[in-house]
């Protein structure tokens, strides 16, 4: 027998690790507190640096030295500073001056409130209040005698100490600002003498071998933070002059001090110009006998805070700083408590270089989750968790929010088929139970209702020659569901039918007399099996049925017709790809085509020899060389592609036929200045084209599985002009005729080979 005490348990590492987060995150904020001596200097100083970068740079490409350059840059900030500094000094003296001119003023006012509210308590009051501290302080000032019945009050003076301690007091009030900027001096010049050389010694220090990941970082960090800093001194300075210019209109005085504290505390989030603002507002009605000023400065600060905050800095801004509001708000709040005032103004850009490292450090990855701006949640997943939650509501408030960026297919096809996924996977993992997959379905059909409309009228069983199946589950019943009502809404009468009626017990029961096509619709894995012994039973019992496949698994990709059985005709991957197959199977006048449906490899094969043809018909090339030449462009082309294909890098795919896509999912024209700095980078066609900027247009052609596109590529980066796409889009028009007879000589072509 064991009599060995039994031993505890190992902690856990994962047990272990928020209190080791805990207490990392205690010891830095203690280092930031004890250390801001130091450390703010220094963060002043690197802030700056962002700020003369550019200007050194620009120093050094007219030859001018490097010490020279930063020197100068240096210099002229500190008199920039220093001008400033003396400005506001100086009319605080004159505003300290003038107040004693403004008693009467206020005076008079406070009398006509007591006047107005007939007497009231809390006016006399007031007023009784100031006329004792005002006779108070002139005893104090002026010497006046102490009232018989009064205490005599005793004071030890000693005037040569009082004299020491007050020339003591003055003298350290201005060495500590002159000390603290002599320091930050220093360190923006030693940060900007070794700029490369502190940014390599960084890289080495944190890169741990990955340079690319930890230059990508600093990169982004540097251009996120010097963007905002230049767009917030620009708002911040036009805040200024546009504010001190309204004040002296206005005629408060002492503008140009409120102008530039203005601008210097518009740094401060949310309350720097509220704080400044209420200063002229309070002095408006010490100046003003009347009340017109106060509300024409109420009115100029209202109506500055409205443009600046929801005009001219969302434009401005945009995503450069990648923070919430809540985030800039806690930042604001959190290095202010530590750092004071200057923890305020530095907060936004301190903030922004954290969030920025820690999307590039797996470990603080969870910073950016809590204070970056950009979504936690995929759009799909974001639909998916309403579906979870059966709020139709909000499902439907996302897919309408979807629905207008693009259309209701495209909704299907991103958002909703791959939330369908997302239930599958869950239920696959264990980690959900039918009762979780009926409510997802229940409030997608929900949803999709809103969308879509109920259908006006049912139409009569013999005119039912569509039937659109759920394969095994409620979600590929959801899947038909979705088809069904794209066919509705491009006319053709459709029914959607039960998993349960493909079950060898409900397949004999169908009655298929009047029915010409049948999509089997398929979201889990292997669905080519349950697929082949449904379409083989269905043709026993009709033969010549047409039958549409839709595998929608997230894995399966079919596209050469060797993987497709001989009893299904089409298979496809997509809700619009059904859709067109099975309006292309009917055909425009509504009656059945003869023949299978080309595959998506062969359709991609068509639109290739398509493009083909059209680079080498002289009409067609005639009008792409001249339209390069008005647009001042490297290169014109026409691009045709398949509609529904999904293209990966490793497939041997141009540059021009993944951008011919991108086109096509938008229906839209597609600009891009600069490719290599583009969410299509990561292509390797696009990176080896060496093509920098790209326009492109759709171009209609009357083909339901394929569609062109007139692009203009140029090697250098740049933006098109408004005049230069309105050309771009003129000539599609007629590009398009061309190409059109091209598809009508090319099926003219094909029927004689067949024939």
């Amino acid at each position: 027998m064991d009599t060995r005490p039994p031993t505890a348990p190992a902690p856990s590492p994962l047990a272990s690790q928020p209190l080791a987060a805990m207490l990392t995150f205690v010891l830095i904020v203690t280092v930031l507190y004890l250390g801001r001596g130091i450390i703010v200097p220094l963060v002043l100083a690197v802030l700056l640096a962002f700020a003369l970068g550019p200007v050194v740079s620009a120093l050094r490409r007219v030859r001018i030295p490097h010490i020279v350059a930063i020197l100068a840059a240096v210099l002229a900030a500190m008199l920039l500073i220093g001008a400033i500094a003396y400005t506001a000094v100086s009319q605080f003296i004159a505003l300290a001056a003038d107040l004693p001119r403004y008693q009467a003023t206020i005076s008079d006012k406070l009398r006509l409130a007591q006047e107005t509210f007939g007497g009231g308590q809390v006016i006399d009051r007031i007023v009784s209040t100031i006329e004792r501290v005002g006779a108070q302080f002139e005893s104090n000032t002026e010497g006046v005698a102490v009232g018989e019945g009064d205490p005599i009050p005793v004071v030890i003076a000693n005037a040569g100490t009082g004299a020491l301690e007050m020339a003591q007091s003055v003298l350290f009030s201005i060495v500590g600002p002159l000390a603290s900027l002599l320091i930050v001096t220093i360190f923006l010049i030693f940060l900007l003498l070794e700029r490369e050389e502190l940014r390599d010694r960084f890289l080495k220090l944190v890169s741990r071998g990955d340079l690319r990941s930890s230059t990508e970082a600093m990169n982004e960090a540097s251009e996120r933070v010097g963007r905002y800093l230049l767009a917030q001194a620009s708002v911040n300075m036009a805040y200024g002059v546009l504010f001190g210019l309204g004040l002296f209109v206005i005629g408060v005085p002492n503008a140009i001090l409120w102008g530039l504290l203005a601008a210097i505390f518009r740094y401060i989030p949310f309350v720097g110009t509220l704080v400044i603002a209420s200063v002229p507002i309070l002095l408006s009605i010490a100046v003003d006998p009347g009340w017109s000023m106060l509300l024409w400065v109420i009115g100029l600060y209202l109506l500055l805070e409205v443009v600046s905050n929801n005009f001219i800095e969302p434009r401005l801004y945009g995503n450069s700083t990648g923070l919430t509001p809540l985030a800039v708000l806690v930042a604001a709040m959190f290095w202010a408590t530590l750092w004071g005032p200057i923890g305020l103004i530095v907060s936004m850009p301190l903030t922004v270089c954290i969030v920025v490292m820690a999307r590039y450090v797996p470990g603080l990855a969870f910073i950016e989750t809590i204070l970056g701006s950009a979504p936690v949640l995929l759009p799909q997943e974001r639909f998916y968790q309403r579906l979870i939650a059966g709020n139709v509501e909000e499902a439907t408030e996302v897919a309408d929010r979807e629905i207008e960026a693009g259309d209701v297919g495209e909704f299907y096809d991103d958002i909703a088929v791959p939330a369908l996924r997302l239930a599958e996977a869950d239920i696959a993992g264990g980690l959900a139970d039918p009762s979780h997959r009926h409510r997802v379905v229940e409030t997608l059909a929900e949803v999709i209702e809103n969308i879509e409309g109920a259908p006006d009228a049912v139409a009569d069983e013999e005119e039912m020659r569509v039937l659109v199946f759920g394969g095994k589950t409620e979600l590929d019943q959801a899947i038909a569901l979705m088809i069904a009502e794209r066919v509705r809404a491009a006319g053709f009468p459709v029914r959607v039918m039960a998993p349960v009626t493909l079950r060898k017990e409900g397949i004999t029961q169908i009655d298929l007399s009047r029915t010409e096509i049948v999509c089997l619709c398929y979201l889990g894995a292997k669905p080519e099996i349950y697929a082949r012994y449904a379409a083989r039973r269905l043709k026993r019992i009709r033969p010549g049925l047409h039958v549409i496949a839709g595998y929608f698994h997230p894995d399966l990709r079919l596209s050469d017709r060797e993987s497709i059985s001989e009893d299904i005709d089409v298979v496809a991957h997509t809700i619009a790809l059904a859709e067109s197959s099975i309006a292309a199977a009917l055909g425009a006048d509504g009656a059945l085509a003869s023949g299978p449906l080309p595959s998506l490899e062969e359709t991609r094969t068509a639109a290739r020899a398509l493009s083909a043809r059209a680079a080498a018909d002289p009409a067609i090339a005639r009008s792409l060389r001249r339209l390069a030449k008005s647009v001042e462009t490297t290169v014109a082309m026409i691009t045709v592609v398949p509609f529904e294909d999904e293209f990966a890098d490793d497939q041997g795919i141009s540059h021009a036929e993944h951008l011919a896509r991108e086109v096509l999912k938008r229906k839209g024209t597609l600009i891009i200045e600069d490719l290599q700095h583009s969410p299509y980078a990561h292509l390797r066609s696009v990176v080896e084209s060496g093509v920098r900027a790209y326009a492109g247009v759709p171009v209609v052609l009357d083909d339901r599985r394929m569609g062109a596109v007139l692009a203009v590529f140029d090697q250098e980066p740049r933006l098109y002009e408004e005049a230069q796409i309105d050309l771009i889009e003129q000539d599609a028009q007629p590009l398009a005729a061309d190409l059109q007879t091209l598809l009508v000589r090319r099926d003219a072509e094909e029927k004689e080979a067949i024939d």
